[in-house]
């Protein structure tokens, strides 16, 4: 029944879903539609949305990102990451159990750093399309693009979620609260370990299961080719890049350095460093990925814009104050999910998001009662819910697996309902 499904919804998303960047340009002028309507003054509105387009704080978060992004792409295509997905993609023998196997591997790595999760398992989708065609097996690989997609809808309770980590960095982005919030509140708390280890498990089912019944056999002409050149290693990058990553561990566990996004992409730089051994091989590996994440950087502004109309029109204040006027200590933390997941449709940047939202949220939090920390998390269960149903962090993986966004759009809808199902009821009894 699922995969009946998914195959409707995926037939509809290949008619209708546009390309990630026609939609970007079409929520913009909604946005701005929406927001002269509330607002009744163009200037201010188009004002607003400069404002966040050419926001310096935005842009820097927005390299941030690109960081988390390259560095993780540059860790995924090192010659000992890449040497482990040749050997696992060999593995599954069936669409079925090649959709959980990438699912698990997504949600996994993304769940370690997000820039990660988001390629390494379309690696190993490559590879399995690869397979497929030198042994003639049949494979659907639209669904299993759609499984290493599952990795952006579990990473914001993983180590490099923006919004945790921004809350524990400074006290600008919790003034709800008042102070900042420790990752061992969010990141580390049983209601993350609770959601997050239930996607682990939920996702990967769902996936199998959304499997199509007919596959017919990939294409090895139109396979993306599997480049496999290994440059000499040299002992100047494992000397460089283990020394970073030794210091940047010891740093964290003596409390020298913070653990925020700065020092997560300082580890993961390090890490990609000492993984490729050379740095030619380094180098070469953060220019495909900066390449890769070329479509996302132009994007970055046109939604900071969206924010800043969002912002300017007071569009975010009357969501959030009407989800106020209605919440209780009991729905509060699922409202909240459902209002991030909905900002975040227009919005696909957590940290940006959530130095809007947070307080708003966090002041309504407090006068309700509720800890803080929990709504840190609700926050962020909602804005990593419709990524599956935004395809802007689903670039670098199509770039990879040469899949439409429409092709796995279908499929990510139908994940995206039943993890909004699993989480929404979590956090009615655990919120």
């Amino acid at each position: 029944m699922l995969a009946r499904l998914g195959e409707i919804f995926s037939r509809w998303a290949e008619r209708w879903v546009p390309d990630p960047f026609v939609l970007a340009l079409i929520l913009t002028m909604i946005a701005l539609v929406g927001g002269f309507g509330l607002s009744g003054s163009t200037g201010e509105v188009l004002q607003g949305w400069y404002a966040g387009f050419s926001s310096t704080p935005l842009l820097a978060f927005a390299l941030q990102m690109c960081l988390i992004l390259v560095t993780g792409q540059a860790l995924a295509s090192s010659p000992p990451v890449q040497k482990l997905v040749r050997a696992v993609a060999r593995w599954p023998k069936t669409t079925p159990a090649a959709a959980g196997l990438v699912a698990l591997i997504a949600c996994v790595t993304g769940l370690i750093q997000w820039g990660l999760g988001a390629v390494v398992a379309a690696f190993v989708v490559r590879e399995i399309a690869t397979s497929a065609a030198e042994d003639r097996r049949a494979m659907d690989i639209p669904v299993l693009g759609a499984a290493s997609y599952t990795g952006l809808a579990v990473w914001h309770g993983g180590l490099s979620g923006s919004a945790p980590l921004k809350a524990a960095e400074s006290a600008q982005f919790t003034q709800g609260a008042g102070e900042a919030i420790a990752v061992g509140d969010t990141l580390f708390s049983s209601l993350n370990f609770v959601v997050s280890g239930g996607l682990l498990i939920l996702l990967p089912l769902m996936c199998i299961a959304l499997a199509p019944r007919d596959a017919s056999i990939p294409d090895a002409a139109e396979a993306p080719s599997v480049v496999r050149s290994r440059p000499k290693r040299s002992v100047l990058g494992v000397l460089v890049g283990g020394s970073a990553v030794f210091l940047v561990l010891m740093s964290w566990v003596r409390g020298e350095l913070a653990f925020d996004l700065n020092s997560v992409n300082l580890f993961f730089l390090a890490l990609a460093l000492a993984a490729h051994g050379s740095i030619r091989g380094f180098l070469d590996s953060v220019s495909d990925a900066a390449r890769g994440a070329g479509s996302i950087i132009v994007q970055f502004p046109l939604y900071f814009g969206i924010l800043g109309v969002m912002q300017a029109s007071g569009m975010i204040e009357r969501l959030s104050s009407a989800m106020a006027s209605v919440a209780s200590p009991a729905t509060f933390p699922l409202l909240t999910f459902l209002s991030a997941g909905l900002v975040n449709f227009f919005v696909p940047s957590g940290g940006g998001q959530w130095a809007l939202q947070s307080d708003v949220l966090l002041t309504t939090a407090d006068t309700l009662g509720l800890d803080p920390a929990g709504t840190v998390m609700a926050f962020s269960f909602g804005d990593e819910w419709t990524n599956l149903l935004q395809p802007f962090w689903a670039l670098p993986l199509l770039a990879i697996t040469g899949l439409k966004a429409r092709q796995i759009a279908g499929y990510t809808a139908v994940l995206a309902i039943g993890m909004g199902l699993y989480v929404g009821l979590v956090l009615l009894v655990l919120g």
